[in-house]
């Protein structure tokens, strides 16, 4: 099996530590697909190849004590055991909707979970926008700044996260990591409440932000009030992270579903067993060992209950969590960069490229330039419904009719002239060249590989004639 993985890795070039595989699904091609499924880190076969096999070993042992130790009494009572748990299990359990109702509640949640994780670019923005003076003292205070609410987020997520509560198991820890003075410290354990030593840096920021506008720092209170508007919506992140931690979804939910799956193959152990043609009443037409309809039912029934236990508590240790110490370290990292810019090392504005163009042609590389590019159109522009029309009536509604004077419709009728619309293009006071695409890029492509090999430079003149090449 090993070997079998390493192969497949190695022809499609694939990358079994990662779980995105969006590059990898970029086109629809059958490559695409065998280089999704072919990944190994969060994919459905890690997920349920252990189980399976598991499955597999103990439906042969049932199927060789049913043929070969079993009597033909016991091989009677056996075949009318599978029988009845045969009958409408489907009806009985129905996996499919509620496995589907699950999975959907869950990915609901997860989804929720993932846009309160607290993300600081927007608050380290505005701190160094707003905060514009450079000497030691602002930049210390914009770095603290900084390192508080991040400190805010390690306390957080050290309490609900198994991830963080490994590389953080102490608040010493956190001193040692850099988050953390010995004297905040000992302000932070000297509050009994542990939720409120959460929220204690989050008022640091604050009492330090006042502090800053009123000594001058922060030139009014609309910039003052923009920055406590940034870190509390980061605080209010982490608090709906805590709410989502305290409250789960209600336990008999998912005992219901994992038990239900779990049953249900159970039962298949016996139910799905082919049995014997000679003299069983429903007798299988084909006499398989290995059942491979229900194995297949197997990886898909359990993969998509995987999902549902992955997502659950999106702050474990599974492949697909979400990475919670990566997040600190780059909130940290992201956030010191950004108040560590100098507002005075922002480049003096200058004319852009398109200075002075009245049609604005963006570049593409040549590869690129090959895709069609789709433009930002209403699916009814271009339906033409004046096609042999020279005017057009405008009235008002019918509804009105009966109420308005001879005088009233006639000063509210009003004919368009469209006769322009549906002219010929060559007739119109402009004229548009018909240039076919494909045969365009060919030129340029041609035009650049035979200038790099005459080291002929391109050169503005450059005209693109299409019925030079259309031949």
């Amino acid at each position: 099996m090993k070997k079998l993985e390493d192969r497949l890795l190695s022809i499609f070039k694939l990358d079994k530590t990662g779980t995105i595989f969006y590059f990898d699904a970029s086109t629809t091609t059958t490559k695409s697909l065998l280089r999704v499924l072919c990944r190994w880190r969060g994919s459905i076969w890690k997920a349920t190849l252990k189980q399976l096999c598991v499955w597999t070993i103990l439906y042969m042992a049932i199927s060789i004590l049913y043929r070969y130790v079993m009597s033909e009494s016991w091989q009677r009572y056996f075949e009318a055991l599978s029988a009845y748990l045969n009958n409408d299990i489907n009806t009985m359990i129905p996996l499919t909707f509620m496995l589907g109702f699950f999975v959907a509640s869950v990915v609901k949640r997860w989804s929720l979970m993932l846009n309160s994780f607290g993300w600081i670019d927007d608050s380290a923005i505005a701190i160094a926008t707003f905060i514009r003076d450079n000497d030691e003292d602002t930049l210390m205070l914009k770095r603290n700044l900084i390192r508080y609410m991040v400190l805010n987020q390690a306390l957080v997520l050290r309490d609900i996260s198994i991830q963080v509560r490994y590389r953080f198991p102490t608040l010493e820890t956190l001193v040692a990591a850099g988050l953390l003075t010995t004297e905040e410290l000992k302000k932070l354990i000297s509050i009994p409440d542990v939720y409120s030593q959460y929220w204690l840096p989050i008022q640091w920021v604050c009492d330090h932000l006042v502090k800053a506008h009123q000594d001058g720092k922060i030139k009014g209170e609309k910039l003052l009030d923009t920055i406590i508007m940034k870190v509390q919506k980061f605080r209010e992140g982490l608090s709906e992270l805590l709410r989502y931690d305290w409250v789960p979804i209600p336990l008999v939910y998912p005992q219901v579903i994992l038990f239900s799956v779990r049953l249900y193959f159970g039962i298949c152990l016996i139910s799905r067993q082919f049995l014997l043609p000679n003299h069983a009443k429903n007798k299988d037409s084909v006499d398989l060992w290995i059942p491979f309809t229900t194995m297949l039912q197997f990886i898909v029934y359990m993969g998509w209950m995987k999902v549902a236990e992955a997502l659950m508590n999106p702050l474990g240790e599974d492949d697909d969590d979400l990475e919670c110490n990566y997040v600190i370290d780059k909130n940290l990292i992201t956030g010191l960069t950004i108040v560590d810019h100098n507002v005075q090392d922002t480049p003096p504005l200058r004319k852009d490229a398109f200075w002075g163009s009245k049609d604005i042609i963006p570049l593409y590389s040549m590869d690129a330039a090959e895709r069609s590019v789709h433009p930002l159109e209403g699916s009814a522009s271009k339906v033409n419904l004046v096609k042999n029309i020279k005017t057009i009536t405008m009235v008002p509604n019918k509804t009105m009719l009966p109420n308005m004077s001879p005088m009233e419709l006639s000063s509210n009728t009003k004919v368009v002239n469209v006769v322009d619309h549906d002219m010929p293009l060559n007739m119109k006071k402009y004229s548009v060249i018909q240039v076919d695409q494909n045969n365009a890029i060919k030129r340029v492509k041609l035009a650049v590989d035979y200038r790099a090999t005459t080291r002929s430079p391109l050169t503005t003149s450059a005209t693109l004639d299409e019925t030079e090449y259309i031949q």
